[in-house]
């Protein structure tokens, strides 16, 4: 039997397929959830008698920066915790350490951790069909796992795959496109963009000194009115498709 009665999934998750890999993953419990989308959850907050599930996704090889600032504000106590970082099909860099060591930092016990791979936010020609069956198969037997780990009390240090120093982060600030002609001006980018680069009386424009090339607004937009575009988001796109589009496979630490 397991110790606790609830799971709590924390997710940073603009593109939907992080919080998906963490949902799949506190399904197998059968206990009851309770969500925390780093997206707009701010909040202090500590966690004592649950599971914690930890969903991240990957930019440039590090946890996105405000889902890090929001992250550092939640502490546990001796709680044990799922850290699970989601990246694009390229590489997931230092990510998976830098989460790892942030939630052990705050007082949770890390008992597994996994780095998985879904559709690549920016370029979506990457691992454009991810996470598949075999994905998802191998989630449930990973959970099934964590909960094996739970029930028997093995406790015992998880290592992951990184270094340190971490890189220091990168700003793309790439163009985000409006298409005029469909947008119907419903501004729920407006209201869903996590750091306000979308004004209200003009849901066109984008801040590009604010934005974080995120693809919230991307993703959320149900007229596809809204992408990415310009030079510098062409060009790196086009270093990307050069980079290894072997099929990546799911790693998991225990």
């Amino acid at each position: 039997m397991l110790p606790f009665k609830k799971v709590s999934k924390i997710y940073f998750s603009p593109s939907g397929t992080t919080k998906r890999i963490v949902d799949e993953i506190a399904k197998n419990f059968e206990l009851d959830n309770e969500n925390y989308d780093l997206l707009s959850f701010d909040d202090k907050k500590n966690f004592d008698d649950e599971l914690v599930i930890v969903g991240m996704p990957v930019f440039d090889g590090r946890i996105p920066k405000m889902a890090r600032d929001h992250l550092a504000e939640l502490k546990g106590n001796n709680t044990k915790a799922v850290a699970v970082i989601n990246y694009g099909g390229i590489g997931y860099g230092d990510a998976l350490l830098e989460l790892v060591d942030l939630l052990k930092e705050n007082k949770f016990d890390v008992i597994g951790a996994a780095s998985t791979v879904s559709r690549h936010s920016l370029f979506n020609e990457i691992a454009s069909k991810r996470p598949d069956n075999m994905d998802m198969k191998m989630l449930n037997e990973f959970s099934q796992n964590i909960i094996e780990k739970l029930e028997s009390g093995k406790t015992n240090e998880i290592f992951v795959s990184g270094q340190k120093p971490f890189a220091d982060y990168v700003n793309h600030s790439f163009n985000v496109n409006c298409d005029e002609n469909l947008c119907v001006y419903c501004n729920d980018c407006v209201y869903t963009c996590p750091v306000e680069a979308i004004e209200e009386d003009n849901p066109i424009e984008t801040n590009l000194d604010l934005c974080d090339s995120c693809s919230l607004c991307i993703n959320i937009c149900s007229e596809n009115a809204r992408s990415f575009d310009g030079q510098d988001y062409l060009a790196e796109k086009e270093i990307a498709l050069e980079n290894d589009m072997s099929r990546k496979e799911i790693e998991f630490f225990m």
